[in-house]
């Protein structure tokens, strides 16, 4: 952090005075200091603060807080909110400026003010106003009260006294309870089921609870005459059943497709549904009924998940003919995709017919991919980066220097708020021209705040940079530890790279922390001790304990690096769980018939960024050449 902000000065400061880096260096002081007392300060102070530093970016910052204070000041308060539209500054403001105007019954006002949102709280509200504005809209608003109403999850209390007055004019239908039902039971939260099952006709009671039973067991399906025939959405439960049961138990699932495929009440789109699920279960189970129902799915549902699913289940039977047949009738914009281009080619060389085959190799090679690398390894060639990096003017970088967003995340990053410079980098990509996202992410690169020059390049689908797109962030600190740990150093910085794009306070929904998400509870076996979990967010200390797990993967997996780097993502049992025990697969095979998506895609592209961190080291190492000949299997070698 201090070298960045030390980068940072330079940047912001090198056409100024060293008075005025001074000044601004007193204006950060103060504006801490007022930030700290301004909710209990006089107004006649904080009035004071805003106009000492009424030139320091952050001044607007305290200026909302102001005015947070003064919610009865309307034309100041939408006066900044019109300024400051869409930004950090925004919402923290207009929120309780709503709330305020919907308590004080200034309806029209809170109308004019409310933009619309993803809050249901603030939905509900604006939809009360709408109704005392103008009661002759009142069954538009009762339909959009009754939309959200009618989703998988519990709303807030505050929506309580609106959906009582639409249900008072508007009887609660048998239909629409059904319809949360399914939703809550579907994907949403299945306690709410038990209240709605109350909301039901006596006679429709029954079909809550065989959505819970299906949701907690969809055997139980299987179980005596569990549908009774009475009701339609007896059927939307077979099929949210039966999508469910093809995982746990394809013959309980195929035996009950059988049961009920020609029922008049089983409608054709729900058959299609189903049908969909088992091909894809039965495909990653390797079933080999898989190929049945895939040639049953109607051509429009072809789409990439699908395709996957297909070309892997002949590529796990090694049946290349099969693979050349289902590629080739693939429609063209879909046959393009590079992954399908390169197991094209690999039908044609395991089918002998090499001539057909290098063309699509030689032209793969060009690209900066996982079978980009693979192609020119096959080949002989040396891997290609094409590189193109971000042309922009100095006028242009300018220009995005001196924008109101860029000058407050500057700031906030010399205070060492990372959370608010990122909130405010990421208001500028949605402000900005795609030319102008390119000249963003080119001073990212120059202040040396990587994860936004990452971020922003993909934003603006611009992917050729590759000295932005894979920085040499951290090298000194990833070198020293990897040679420590006795693992490749481009292979950890692949890893950094893709786990968080080196953000040293990355922290993921399961609780992995820092540059190379490391599990508190594997920082803990590594250490054999507990390591508080604020020191994995120490850069240093984080790279320490990653590259030491990357060595005892790589001793777990007998030396083989594919097996490892899955194994970083998805845990050494369940890689394990995946490793043939009675042939051996082609690396690349068992690469692309891995059962997750995620640590499919994982794998591929690290192996990517390895190679291109070695070139980018000048490691002689050609990662992919080793890969040509690999097999995983019982007769790995």
């Amino acid at each position: 952090m201090k070298r960045l902000i030390f980068i940072l000065s330079c940047t912001f400061f090198s056409t100024m005075a060293v008075s005025n880096a001074e000044q601004i260096e007193q204006q950060r002081e103060l504006f801490v200091q007022a930030e700290r007392q301004i909710g209990s300060a006089p107004l006649r102070q904080v009035e004071a603060w805003l106009e000492e530093l009424k030139d320091y970016p952050l001044q607007p910052y305290l200026q909302q807080r102001y005015l947070q204070r003064r919610l009865n000041a309307h034309t100041d308060i939408e006066s900044f909110l019109q300024q400051h539209k869409g930004s950090p500054l925004d919402w923290p403001l207009r929120r309780p400026f709503l709330q305020s105007l919907a308590k004080a019954k200034q309806s029209e006002r809170f109308l004019m003010n409310f933009p619309g949102s993803s809050d249901a709280e603030l939905n509900c509200t604006a939809l009360e106003q709408r109704l005392l504005v103008s009661p002759v809209d009142k069954q538009q608003v009762w339909q959009e009260v009754q939309a959200l109403w009618t989703v998988g999850k519990s709303q807030p209390k505050d929506c309580d006294d609106l959906f009582k007055q639409w249900r008072q004019v508007n009887p609660l239908q048998a239909d629409t309870v059904l319809r949360r039902i399914q939703l809550s039971a579907e994907g949403g939260d299945a306690s709410l089921i038990r209240y709605l099952k109350t909301l039901l006709p006596t006679n429709q009671q029954y079909l809550a609870d065989m959505w819970l039973q299906v949701r907690k067991d969809p055997s139980v399906m299987t179980k005596g005459r569990f549908f009774a025939g009475k009701h339609v959405v007896e059927r939307d439960i077979l099929a949210y059943g039966l999508k469910r049961l093809i995982w746990r138990s394809p013959d309980q699932a195929l035996k009950m497709w059988q049961r009920f495929v020609n029922d008049p009440y089983f409608t054709a789109a729900q058959r299609v549904d189903v049908q969909r699920q088992f091909a894809i279960a039965l495909a990653s189970k390797g079933d080999s009924r898989a190929d049945e129902w895939m040639a049953q799915l109607p051509p429009e549902l072809l789409d990439s998940s699908l395709a996957q699913w297909q070309v892997g289940h002949a590529l796990r039977e090694l049946n290349w003919p099969k693979v050349q047949k289902v590629i080739e009738q693939f429609p063209a914009d879909l046959a393009a995709d590079i992954n399908w281009r390169y197991w094209l080619a690999r039908a044609f060389e395991e089918q002998g017919q090499q001539a057909k085959a290098d063309p699509i190799f030689r032209e793969l090679a060009l690209r900066r991919h996982f079978y980009g690398f693979m192609s020119a390894a096959k080949l002989g060639l040396p891997p290609s980066l094409a590189h193109n990096p971000v042309m922009v003017s100095a006028e242009e970088l300018l220009l995005v220097q001196q924008h109101p967003a860029v000058q407050r995340a500057i700031e906030w990053l010399a205070l060492g708020r990372m959370t608010e410079a990122r909130r405010e980098w990421n208001f500028l990509q949605r402000s900005v021209t795609e030319s102008q996202k390119l000249a963003a992410a080119k001073l990212a690169g120059q202040m040396e705040w990587h994860e936004r020059a990452i971020f922003t390049l993909a934003d603006a689908g611009y992917w050729d940079d590759v000295e932005l797109r894979f920085p040499l962030a951290y090298k000194d600190e990833i070198q020293r530890s990897a040679k420590g740990a006795k693992v490749d150093s481009g292979w950890a910085m692949a890893i950094a790279r893709r786990e968080s794009s080196f953000m040293a306070d990355a922290n993921s929904p399961v609780g992995a922390r820092g540059l190379m998400q490391i599990m508190p509870a594997t920082a803990n076996d590594i250490a054999k001790k507990r390591v508080p979990i604020a020191q994995l967010y120490n850069p240093t200390t984080n790279i320490d304990y990653g590259t030491d797990y990357l060595n005892y993967l790589m001793k777990r997996n007998d030396g083989n690096l594919i097996m490892a780097t899955a194994a970083y993502n998805a845990g050494y049992s369940r890689v394990r769980q995946w490793i043939p025990t009675d042939h051996a697969l082609p690396v690349d095979v068992w690469v692309e018939t891995i059962p997750y998506r995620e640590t499919r895609e994982y794998v591929k592209a690290v192996m990517a960024y390895y190679q291109i961190y070695n070139i980018r080291l000048n490691e002689p190492i050609d990662v992919f050449q080793p890969l040509v000949a690999m097999q995983i299997g019982a007769k790995s070698k």
